[in-house]
């Protein structure tokens, strides 16, 4: 049984991965700031040489990193986590295709089953109450059409609104390479159905604003704390995201290249 999606594994490991280094930055610079006052005290010879940083410690330029450190921290981690959550979205769509054999394998499928829908309609028993329907609405008979549109409801039959499957799939297939993250939302909900809340979206485009007005200059710094609480926003929203498409979207379609007997 699949519980999430592979995409969202391997966020979930980047993410985790940008707060493992978050913990270590923070555990760092006390230790720095630590190591500086015991060299000053004599307690201390020399600070411990940097990892991939050579030559003499500048002493005054280290405190002048240090008071904004946590803010630049938080930048960055909101930069990467909300690129992390960007290319969840788009290559959980390219594995969707895939465990459904690639795209053209879906679309042959999608558009076999319309075939299908549309042939079993165009036969008994459907063919009865499908004449039924074919009319302009009338007063007065909308309890013949309910009955026959029951009848319908439970068969092979599809209605018209439930028809354009396959273009549906076509157009994603054609657009979501190039997807904009503002666009996330909507096709969450316009292609697969997430029943995203007023506030989920909102919330989003409140994150991405806040990311882009970073990336484009606008805003230096993005404190920390709410960095930590703009990952645990994505993160919600991801999870909501792929408990759903899982859910509904990775079912095995076995033979349903095949049509309809009627």
């Amino acid at each position: 049984m699949i519980s999430n999606t592979n995409s969202f594994k391997t966020l979930k490991e980047q993410v985790q991965e940008v707060i493992n280094f978050s913990v270590l930055c923070c555990s760092a610079v006390p230790s720095l700031k630590g190591y500086m006052k015991a060299i000053e005290k004599g307690s201390a010879a020399k600070l411990p040489d940097a990892d991939y940083y050579h030559g003499d410690p500048d002493f005054q330029r280290l405190r002048d990193y240090i008071p904004a450190y946590k803010k630049n921290l938080g930048k960055l981690m909101l930069l990467s986590s909300f690129s992390y959550f960007e290319a969840y979205f788009k290559s959980m769509i390219t594995e969707f295709f895939n465990y459904h054999g690639g795209f053209d394998t879906y679309i042959e499928m999608a558009l076999s089953r319309q075939k299908s829908h549309i042939l079993y309609a165009e036969n008994e028993p459907a063919k009865t109450s499908v004449r039924k329907l074919r009319e302009y609405p009338k007063n007065g008979k909308k309890d013949k059409y309910i009955k026959h549109a029951k009848l319908l409801a439970n068969s092979e039959f599809r209605f018209p609104s439930e028809l354009m499957s396959a273009f549906g799939a076509k157009e994603l297939h054609a657009r979501y390479k190039d997807m904009k993250s503002v666009d996330i939302p909507h096709f969450a909900q316009w292609c697969f159905g997430v029943p995203l809340s007023e506030y989920e979206i909102k919330t989003f485009h409140s994150v991405r604003e806040t990311r882009n007005d970073i990336a484009h200059g606008k805003k230096q710094y993005v404190d920390i704390g709410d960095a930590m609480e703009y990952n645990k926003t994505l993160r919600a929203l991801a999870l909501k995201i792929d408990s759903h498409i899982v859910e509904h979207f990775f079912v095995i379609e076995a033979g349903s290249e095949k049509p309809i007997e009627v």
